[in-house]
């Protein structure tokens, strides 16, 4: 993996460290002086595809099903398992060490941008993208995102639309954590976080498939990405990247993975009645 050692003090990596009681006494003192005076598979180079390190607008990764979901008793379902591979040269840093006193943080900040095991990618999103119908929707729907020691965990996960997201802050930290449509730029949702311990809830980011971008104001190159689908055929790798997408109904489907250093590829896959069938994606 490219390491950076992030030595130079950027104005952007200065935290804004305060309790809440920190902050109220500053405003009221900035009150009272006022008072008295008067921001298949793809070539890993795919740029636009899903590529959003470094850049805000991209292109959509997920679009949403032109027929809606529908439950349905599927005769003989079969799985896809399978592994993500990228064995090229990443065109950015995979690995920044951002020194404690940049961060604010009191400790070393290490950020994996891409974490790969004998060419296998850990942390992609992968999903069977032509299924409208079949195995039944998880009966919950809510989601954890925390920001602890001053990085996201987890770093990327995939959620069902119409669900809830709790973005947490564990930190002791004022802060601003910003979500971002990746495809559009947009701001999608906002948690201002005020003090350590305090949780946001977030869903009207959910009701509409997507990948969003979290981010804080004073840390920009710690990142999360959350993937919303609108059906259940979906997975993460995980840290060997293989990945198991169940209760899938026989027949020939289209697979897709993302990650937000690669980008997009694509394959496709047949699952025999009963059956697993096993697909390898790679950039």
């Amino acid at each position: 993996m490219n390491r950076v050692m992030m030595t130079s003090r950027a104005p952007y990596l200065t935290p804004f460290r305060m309790s809440l009681r920190t902050v109220l006494s500053v405003m009221a003192g900035a009150i009272l002086m006022t008072a008295c005076s008067k921001d298949r598979t793809t070539s890993a180079n795919a740029q636009g595809v899903g590529d959003t390190i470094g850049t805000a607008h991209r292109a959509r990764v997920i679009e949403a099903s032109t027929t809606p979901y529908r439950v349905s008793t599927i005769a003989n379902p079969g799985s896809v398992t399978g592994t993500v591979q990228f064995t090229g040269a990443p065109k950015g840093d995979t690995v920044l060490i951002v020194p404690p006193d940049q961060n604010g943080c009191a400790k070393l900040l290490t950020i994996r941008r891409l974490e790969r095991h004998s060419g296998n990618v850990a942390g992609v999103v992968v999903w069977i993208s032509d299924v409208h119908e079949g195995k039944a929707l998880p009966l919950a729907k809510r989601y954890e995102l925390d920001n602890d020691d001053c990085a996201w965990d987890p770093g990327i996960q995939a959620v069902l639309s119409g669900g809830t997201l709790n973005v947490t802050n564990s930190d002791p930290l004022v802060e601003r954590a910003v979500a971002t449509d990746i495809s559009s730029g947009d701001t999608a949702a906002v948690a201002p976080f005020t003090d350590d311990g305090q949780l946001i809830p977030i869903d009207a980011m959910l009701r509409k498939p997507g990948v969003y971008e979290f981010s804080v104001e004073s840390r920009p190159m710690s990142r999360a990405w959350v993937a919303v689908f609108d059906h259940p055929y979906f997975a993460v790798t995980g840290a060997n990247g293989a990945f198991t997408i169940d209760g899938v109904p026989p027949g020939t489907h289209q697979v897709r993975a993302w990650h937000p250093m690669l980008g997009l590829a694509s394959g496709t896959v047949t699952v025999a009645a009963g059956q697993a069938a096993t697909v390898t994606l790679h950039w």
